[in-house]
């Protein structure tokens, strides 16, 4: 989230320096090893979103493809047939040196998900960290529409930055009066700043029409997406604005909110979601993003600043050009953040009792089901108890050391789900004294009883082993152990 370079501006500078260092170190060397691989691949990454890519004194052997499109003229191509173009440019010179493109990252993206949906995964929402992503490699959007999986792009119009200084892509806006017009002004007339103190924090009952522009210009490229995942705006963070020129309520800024959620909801028959889920935004979104398990590694530098801690949770890189430290290095957690977070003896699932059949709630992005060390187990009875789909980072590494646990979890929960999603949940019950046995019942004739604990358990006539649990449905019943 929050990162990328945007493919018409110098956000990825950084990337192609890199890419120049990684060749000088190249010519220099006997040995290829996967560091130098990796910086070369991310600096092509880069530079084929670059409009000033193309030189026809270096690309002179073009086909059919590559000419029409430069005939179009390249300020005219949107992303895809920018990187297209790139794509067919750079592999002109390569030659047989590289694969044919349409084969060019496919072990990270399209393979996998024929994999999953051959190993019986058959309902899955595939969520990209942004946009751009599909523009890489549109075929992945292609692939999972026609395996039947939702996938979406992460999206944001919480902060915007000052034109020319963007630190993300969705921070730049083309309208670049926004910056001074429509951000936020406190009660003491100063600006509120943007996510982690960058830029301003953006009015939503100003930037509708810069949603429709973005939202239209994606999808105008053919990608088809048919979910969208907009960030904070179901968190609840609403805030009066003082500004002269354009003063709004809190109550505006919901409604404003509640429009745009419900613009690609209804415009595009999206499958929106966002993060936290906030009553008001109950009707508007399908998934709430965060509420299972929240963002938490904020209130401890051991998890975000000390490197050397083994509670650190990771870098927003990978050595293998895959999924980052972030999300797929599996750490421990402090004792007190375990009994705050984790610990289902202090489970109450007040909003699944309220709209288990109409919002589907999920863990934050950061702590995905495999990520914390010995509470695997733990999260996966919790996943089906309380109907909570499993999170996953998922690139070819990833999917390869943990697919067994991935398909064995994911087949149960899923044959579950599909029985609870649309029901209420009717009852929820503690039935031990260490508050570590709990049932939930969905409907008159769904019902999951779990044992967290690390004894076996008779309760209601049934023996229940360690860190197991029952699913009765009407007279059938099925045990399931992690």
């Amino acid at each position: 989230r929050d990162h990328g370079c945007d493919w018409s501006s110098d956000v990825c500078s950084s990337d192609l320096g890199e890419l120049a260092t990684a060749f000088n170190d190249l010519d220099s060397s006997d040995y290829v090893d996967k560091y130098t691989k990796n910086r070369i691949i991310k600096g092509f990454n880069s530079v084929i979103q670059l409009k000033e890519f193309y030189n026809p004194k270096v690309f002179v052997n073009l086909d059919k493809k590559s000419k029409e499109l430069i005939d179009k003229g390249i300020n005219k191509l949107n992303p895809v047939e920018l990187i297209d173009l790139n794509k067919g440019l750079l592999k002109s010179s390569l030659g047989d040196v590289a694969d044919p493109i349409d084969k060019w990252a496919d072990a990270n993206t399209v393979n996998v998900l024929y994999d999953m949906e051959k190993s019986g995964i058959d309902k899955m929402w595939v969520g990209l960290d942004d946009f751009q992503e599909g523009f890489l490699k549109p075929e992945l959007v292609e692939k999972a529409n026609e395996l039947g999986y939702l996938i979406g792009t992460y999206d944001s119009y919480h902060s915007i930055h000052k034109p020319g200084q963007e630190k993300w892509s969705t921070a730049k806006f083309s309208d670049t009066s926004l910056y001074e017009n429509a951000t936020v002004t406190n009660k003491e007339g100063k600006k509120i700043e943007g996510f982690q103190g960058a830029g301003r924090k953006l009015n939503p009952t100003l930037a509708m029409p810069s949603v429709k522009e973005r939202v239209s210009s994606i999808l105008k490229t053919g990608l088809k997406f048919d979910s969208w995942f907009l960030d904070t705006d179901a968190t609840g963070e609403v805030i009066d604005d003082y500004s002269k020129k354009h003063q709004t309520t809190e109550a505006e800024d919901i409604n404003a909110r509640i429009e745009r959620m419900e613009y690609l909801q209804k415009e595009f028959n999206m499958v929106v979601g966002s993060e936290g889920g906030n009553d008001f935004a109950s009707k508007s979104i399908a998934f709430a993003h965060g509420i299972e398990t929240p963002s938490f590694s904020w209130m401890d530098d051991d998890m975000t600043k000390n490197k050397d801690s083994e509670y650190y949770v990771g870098r927003y890189y990978s050595s293998n050009g895959g999924t980052p430290e972030l999300f797929s290095k599996q750490i421990p957690i402090k004792d007190k953040y375990k009994k705050l977070f984790m610990d289902t003896a202090y489970t109450i699932p007040l909003y699944k009792l309220v709209y288990n059949d109409s919002v589907i709630t999920s863990h934050w992005w950061g702590w995905g089901t495999l990520k914390i060390k010995d509470e695997v187990e733990n999260r996966e009875l919790y996943e089906i108890l309380y109907n909570v789909p499993p999170l996953y980072h998922i690139d070819k590494n990833e999917w390869n050391k943990n697919k067994d646990i991935i398909v064995k979890h994911t087949k149960v929960w899923s044959d579950f789900s599909k029985k609870a999603i649309n029901k209420e949940m009717t009852e929820f019950k503690i039935l031990s004294n260490d508050r570590l046995v709990q049932m939930t019942k969905y409907g008159e004739d769904l019902k999951v009883i779990a044992n967290f604990s690390n004894k076996e358990v008779n309760i209601e006539g049934e023996k229940i082993a360690a860190k197991s649990l029952i699913i009765f449905e009407g007279n059938s019943k099925s045990k399931y152990t992690p």
